[in-house]
Protein backbone atom coordinates (compact mmCIF):
# COMPACT_ATOMS: atom_id res chain seq x y z
CA UNK A 1 0.00 0.00 0.00
CA UNK A 2 1.59 3.32 -1.08
CA UNK A 3 2.25 6.04 1.44
CA UNK A 4 -0.19 8.90 1.63
CA UNK A 5 1.14 11.96 -0.16
CA UNK A 6 1.61 15.05 2.00
CA UNK A 7 -0.13 18.13 0.64
CA UNK A 8 2.50 20.87 0.59
CA UNK A 9 0.56 23.24 -1.68
CA UNK A 10 -0.56 25.50 1.21
CA UNK A 11 3.12 25.94 2.13
CA UNK A 12 4.45 26.17 -1.42
CA UNK A 13 5.24 29.91 -1.36
CA UNK A 14 6.99 29.61 2.02
CA UNK A 15 9.06 26.64 0.85
CA UNK A 16 10.08 28.39 -2.37
CA UNK A 17 10.98 31.61 -0.54
CA UNK A 18 13.12 29.76 1.98
CA UNK A 19 14.82 27.81 -0.80
CA UNK A 20 15.65 30.96 -2.77
CA UNK A 21 17.13 32.49 0.39
CA UNK A 22 19.66 29.66 0.53
CA UNK A 23 17.98 27.53 3.20
CA UNK A 24 18.72 23.81 2.75
CA UNK A 25 16.00 21.26 2.13
CA UNK A 26 16.74 19.69 5.51
CA UNK A 27 16.33 23.04 7.28
CA UNK A 28 13.06 23.66 5.39
CA UNK A 29 11.85 20.26 6.56
CA UNK A 30 12.65 21.13 10.18
CA UNK A 31 10.97 24.54 9.80
CA UNK A 32 7.76 22.92 8.54
CA UNK A 33 7.83 20.53 11.47
CA UNK A 34 8.42 23.32 14.00
CA UNK A 35 5.99 25.90 12.62
CA UNK A 36 3.23 23.77 11.09
CA UNK A 37 3.68 20.39 12.82
CA UNK A 38 4.21 18.65 9.45
CA UNK A 39 6.75 15.87 9.27
CA UNK A 40 8.29 15.79 5.82
CA UNK A 41 11.62 14.41 4.67
CA UNK A 42 14.36 16.40 2.98
CA UNK A 43 13.93 14.29 -0.19
CA UNK A 44 10.23 15.19 -0.33
CA UNK A 45 11.11 18.89 -0.27
CA UNK A 46 13.64 18.36 -3.06
CA UNK A 47 11.23 16.37 -5.23
CA UNK A 48 8.45 18.96 -4.77
CA UNK A 49 10.79 21.78 -5.73
CA UNK A 50 11.70 19.85 -8.88
CA UNK A 51 8.01 19.16 -9.58
CA UNK A 52 7.24 22.87 -9.19
CA UNK A 53 10.08 23.72 -11.60
CA UNK A 54 12.16 25.55 -8.99
CA UNK A 55 15.92 25.68 -9.51
CA UNK A 56 18.55 27.47 -7.53
CA UNK A 57 20.55 28.38 -10.60
CA UNK A 58 18.96 29.93 -13.64
CA UNK A 59 19.90 28.26 -16.88
CA UNK A 60 19.94 31.40 -18.94
CA UNK A 61 22.94 30.58 -21.07
CA UNK A 62 21.70 27.52 -22.91
CA UNK A 63 18.51 28.90 -24.37
CA UNK A 64 18.84 32.67 -24.24
CA UNK A 65 19.21 33.67 -27.88
CA UNK A 66 19.53 37.35 -26.95
CA UNK A 67 22.54 36.52 -24.77
CA UNK A 68 24.08 34.45 -27.57
CA UNK A 69 23.64 37.31 -30.03
CA UNK A 70 25.09 39.82 -27.56
CA UNK A 71 28.17 37.64 -26.96
CA UNK A 72 28.70 37.29 -30.72
CA UNK A 73 28.44 41.05 -31.18
CA UNK A 74 30.82 41.84 -28.31
CA UNK A 75 33.33 39.27 -29.57
CA UNK A 76 33.21 39.88 -33.33
CA UNK A 77 32.38 43.58 -33.66
CA UNK A 78 33.74 45.05 -30.45
CA UNK A 79 36.64 42.54 -30.16
CA UNK A 80 36.39 42.50 -26.37
CA UNK A 81 38.35 40.17 -24.11
CA UNK A 82 36.49 37.66 -21.94
CA UNK A 83 36.91 39.86 -18.86
CA UNK A 84 35.62 42.95 -20.68
CA UNK A 85 32.69 40.96 -22.11
CA UNK A 86 31.91 39.57 -18.67
CA UNK A 87 31.87 43.05 -17.12
CA UNK A 88 29.65 44.37 -19.91
CA UNK A 89 27.20 41.45 -19.71
CA UNK A 90 26.97 41.66 -15.92
CA UNK A 91 26.30 45.41 -16.14
CA UNK A 92 23.50 44.60 -18.59
CA UNK A 93 21.95 42.28 -16.01
CA UNK A 94 23.06 38.86 -17.21
CA UNK A 95 23.98 36.53 -14.36
CA UNK A 96 26.90 34.81 -16.03
CA UNK A 97 30.26 33.66 -14.69
CA UNK A 98 33.60 33.86 -16.47
CA UNK A 99 33.69 30.08 -16.86
CA UNK A 100 30.17 29.98 -18.31
CA UNK A 101 30.99 32.80 -20.72
CA UNK A 102 34.10 30.96 -21.94
CA UNK A 103 32.17 27.67 -22.31
CA UNK A 104 29.35 29.40 -24.18
CA UNK A 105 31.79 31.27 -26.44
CA UNK A 106 33.39 27.95 -27.46
CA UNK A 107 29.95 26.43 -28.02
CA UNK A 108 29.12 29.33 -30.34
CA UNK A 109 32.36 28.74 -32.27
CA UNK A 110 34.00 31.97 -31.14
CA UNK A 111 37.65 31.10 -30.60
CA UNK A 112 40.41 33.50 -29.56
CA UNK A 113 43.39 33.39 -31.86
CA UNK A 114 46.64 35.11 -31.08
CA UNK A 115 48.10 37.40 -33.73
CA UNK A 116 51.34 36.40 -35.46
CA UNK A 117 53.26 39.03 -33.48
CA UNK A 118 51.93 37.66 -30.17
CA UNK A 119 52.83 34.11 -31.23
CA UNK A 120 56.42 35.16 -32.03
CA UNK A 121 56.73 36.99 -28.70
CA UNK A 122 55.47 33.95 -26.79
CA UNK A 123 57.85 31.64 -28.66
CA UNK A 124 60.77 33.96 -27.94
CA UNK A 125 59.89 34.09 -24.24
CA UNK A 126 59.63 30.30 -24.10
CA UNK A 127 63.01 29.90 -25.78
CA UNK A 128 64.60 32.36 -23.32
CA UNK A 129 63.17 30.40 -20.41
CA UNK A 130 64.46 27.13 -21.83
CA UNK A 131 68.03 28.42 -22.21
CA UNK A 132 69.73 27.79 -18.90
CA UNK A 133 73.12 29.45 -18.34
CA UNK A 134 75.92 26.91 -17.91
CA UNK A 135 78.23 27.33 -14.87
Amino acid sequence: MPRQQINLEPYRDDIITLYHHGITSDAISRTLETCHNIQVKERTIQSRLRKWGIRKRHRTTTGDEALHARIKMLFIQDKLTDKAMLNMLQQEGYGISERTLRRLRFKLGLHVRASEQEKHQEQGQMQEQMIVPQP
